[in-house]
């Protein structure tokens, strides 16, 4: 290789290890600059997935409003534990290690066992179509909340337009079908 080629090398490298370097929940990130979908890292509170929340800084520990509300994020545990790699190839800066849901499954259940028929995204393999990867201000690191979700794809006024679901006000999509799967083709829980 000629003195050319190993400059860049060399600038490549450095470049690639500062970026990894930044992928981590604490601190500032320039991650968020180069890559979609990793979050900003200055959020006042956190919550890790099935924990109790916790303020990132002391000095919110005590509200001047007590009725004022505090944003909780939620975090998925590789993410806040800064293990990037265990979803990231940190050979392919951005690059997964394996495609969805492969990589979803090797820590979470494989919902095509568990289900007949499987939900759109579910059948897909598009778990994050519904679930944010690295953190959420919704639990189960869903991109929205309710029906939000839901209607993100399907047409509320189709929805209601069908004479099944007239009467229902104040239930939910989830009251009757299992976002991910069910043993008939309407998903019903």
């Amino acid at each position: 290789m000629n003195q050319e080629g190993k400059i860049w090398v060399g600038f490549l490298l450095t470049v690639g290890i500062f970026l990894l370097s930044q992928c981590s929940p604490s601190g500032k990130s320039l991650l968020t600059f180069f890559f979609d979908g990793v979050p900003e890292s200055d959020s006042t509170r956190v919550e890790l997935q099935g924990s109790k929340a916790f303020p990132a800084d002391s000095a919110n520990l005590v509200a001047n409003d007590p009725e004022e509300e505090v944003q909780t994020l939620f975090i998925h545990y590789p993410y806040e534990e800064g293990e990037c790699e265990a979803c990231h190839d940190p050979e392919a800066l951005g690059s997964m290690t394996e495609p969805q849901p492969g990589l979803c499954y090797t820590c979470h259940e494989d919902l095509n066992d568990r289900f007949q028929y499987l939900h759109g995204p579910v059948a897909g393999g598009y778990c994050t179509s519904c679930h944010d990867p690295h953190m959420s201000e919704q639990a189960k690191l869903l991109r929205f909340t309710g029906e939000e979700l839901c209607f993100y794809c399907h047409q509320a006024e189709s929805v209601f337009r069908n004479e099944i679901h007239e009467g229902l006000e104040g239930m939910t999509c989830m009251d009757c079908h299992n976002p991910h799967g069910g043993e008939d083709r309407y998903i019903f829980q």
